[in-house]
């Protein structure tokens, strides 16, 4: 699927329906950006432009749940500067990869070759990674995921002069340990099994949660890695649950965690049994596509990424324009730091581009938020220097081009004042 956005399609959209609906859901410096373009000060000097953003997401397939707000997020930014009395425009192109690696990957490839230098994308983490092998690296071009948390995501371009693989979201590396110690210091749990997907996200996430969990004193009873495609899970937990563990460690998507726990709570008598689970299960919805109401799940918490106390500048403009949700203001924040960074490179070379990110996120120079963001790509634009203040965290990158403030959110599921279900947050976690 590709869909094509510029300023004029939106503003003739507007005058036809009345309003902007948003459809849908996830060569420069020698290393990439710390030696790069003083805060955009050596490049820009445009009066304004156009920007050419790509966005790459999974709006069907296991994620489309989640999918369509994400891409809400990052559409977001557009419209927003796109509404604005600016010289500077937005022009997206959206490919949905059906959360499948190679219609991601094809995607992709047609953002590419439409000319765009960068773009966001994708959401599940083994549709980035093939993404970035057979995309990003061999074109030079920019890959911001505002959803893929998959541990060798960090790793892709190590051995390249310039970083284009960049992710607004925080490693698995720090929520494996954060899920661990819930189960043992909140939960007081001495024994877990594991259930996961077969894929990069799956893997890497529940080896990560069973290092630190073992390192910490646990024991790891079973391992069980499922096909994410198939609809029958019982043979899956049957081994899960064999040597009674006193919790389960679930990392899945909605897609097959509707049916996991279906079979679960029909074909186990365990309804008091602890069950954690991952971000990519952070879905309102899931207790009732499993044929669950609140109270029986009431045994069901989990982890995602949780937003900081330090972004409450810019969050009424956000969130005037955005329904929020899991990953959605990552999202919000990837297409907002990929603008400002071309409008301080001031082209459309993706390595310039690249090398622009941090100094737009952590270089120093006029605060800018969800509030004044055009005013910001204008500023950036003419070559002075701004600093970036996200809506979900602060956005300061690594070597790897992954954030360095991991923030996760520790939720169960609850009724929201209607009477429909809801998350709840139970707390907030910083890794340190």
């Amino acid at each position: 699927m590709t869909e094509r956005r510029d300023r004029r399609d939106i503003l003739k959209a507007a005058a036809v329906a009345g309003a902007l609906g948003l459809a849908g859901c996830v060569g420069g410096d020698d290393d990439g950006g710390e030696n790069g373009s003083e805060n955009g000060g050596e490049n820009g000097g445009e009066a304004g432009g156009e920007i050419n953003l790509g966005l790459v997401m999974g709006v069907t397939g296991d994620l489309e749940n989640l999918g369509p707000p994400i891409r809400d997020g990052a559409q977001a930014v557009a419209e927003q500067i796109n509404d604005a009395d600016s010289d500077w425009t937005v022009s997206t192109q959206f490919e949905d990869t059906e959360t499948t690696p190679q219609t991601g990957v094809d995607g992709a490839q047609a953002v590419v070759d439409a000319g765009n230098p960068m773009f966001v994308g994708a959401l599940a983490s083994t549709v980035s990674l093939d993404i970035a092998d057979a995309v990003t690296l061999e074109e030079g071009v920019v890959q911001m995921s505002p959803a893929s948390t998959a541990v060798n995501y960090s790793t892709l371009d190590e051995d390249l002069d310039t970083t284009f693989t960049w992710r607004t979201t925080p490693s698995d590396a720090f929520q494996g340990p954060v899920a661990a110690n819930i189960a043992l210091d909140r939960l007081g749990v001495e024994s877990v099994s594991t259930v996961a997907r077969d894929d990069a996200y799956g893997r890497g996430l529940a080896n990560a949660f069973v290092d630190a969990f073992e390192e910490g004193g646990g024991t790891v009873q079973s391992e069980v890695l499922i096909d994410p495609s198939r609809e029958s899970f019982t043979a899956d937990l049957q081994t899960a649950l064999g040597n009674d563990p006193d919790m389960l460690y679930v990392v899945a998507f909605p897609g097959e965690g509707q049916f996991l726990f279906r079979d679960f709570y029909e074909s186990f008598n365990r309804p008091e049994l602890p069950i954690l689970v991952s971000d990519g299960l952070q879905d309102a919805a899931l207790p009732g596509d499993a044929g669950q109401d609140i109270e029986t799940f009431s045994n069901v918490a989990g982890t995602g990424p949780g937003i900081s106390d330090d972004v409450a500048s810019g969050l009424d403009a956000y969130q005037e324009r955005v329904d929020d949700g899991i990953f959605v203001r990552e999202s919000y924040d990837a297409a907002a730091v990929l603008s400002l960074a071309r409008a301080a490179a001031g082209s459309d070379d993706a390595a310039e581009i690249a090398g622009s990110i941090r100094d737009v996120t952590s270089g120093g120079g006029t605060e800018v938020t969800a509030g004044n963001l055009v005013e910001g790509i204008e500023t950036a634009g003419r070559g002075e220097a701004v600093e970036y203040q996200g809506v979900s965290r602060p956005l300061e990158f690594d070597e790897n081009g992954d954030v360095s403030t991991p923030v996760y959110e520790y939720f169960d599921w609850t009724t929201d004042d209607q009477g429909e279900p809801a998350l709840n947050t139970i707390d907030i976690v910083v890794d340190d």
